[in-house]
């Protein structure tokens, strides 16, 4: 039996935001989407994710903070720390901060759902939807 990880997405902007719905659900997955620090950390106490796709650079808060209380408050929670300036040691900074991984910003669906998928745990039977495509190729 198989069924869908749920992932939060938080990122201010409001095309990124929609593009990283549009490619994770697309993809089978169950996606929250919100716009800022202060919703995600709601929507974090509210619900149980396995990701956690996070734009580091947020209007209400400092991304690689908000890194450090979410990693406190949910120790085993996949991270994915997302920027437009993951360039130099910025990805060795949030990893340090709590992301399990990070992405540069803009990224092609592909890239995106590859770095989902090797977050998640192979024991929750996940395939999704163009990772089974793949493997049955």
């Amino acid at each position: 039996m198989s069924y869908a990880p749920r992932i939060l997405i938080v990122d201010d902007e409001p095309e990124v935001r929609a593009f990283f719905e549009q490619t994770l659900s697309d993809d089978g997955y169950y996606v929250t989407a919100v716009g800022t620090a202060r919703h995600g950390l709601r929507a974090l106490s509210d619900e149980e994710f396995h990701v956690v796709v996070l734009d580091l650079s947020l209007p209400d808060g400092d991304g690689l903070e908000v890194v450090r209380q979410i990693r406190g408050e949910h120790p085993h929670l996949s991270i994915l720390a997302i920027s437009g300036f993951m360039v130099g040691d910025m990805p060795t900074i949030a990893e340090a901060a709590g992301a399990t991984a990070t992405l540069m910003k803009p990224t092609i669906p592909w890239e995106l759902l590859n770095t989902v998928y090797r977050l998640l745990d192979p024991s929750f039977g996940w395939m999704g939807r163009s990772q089974g495509q793949t493997a049955g190729s």
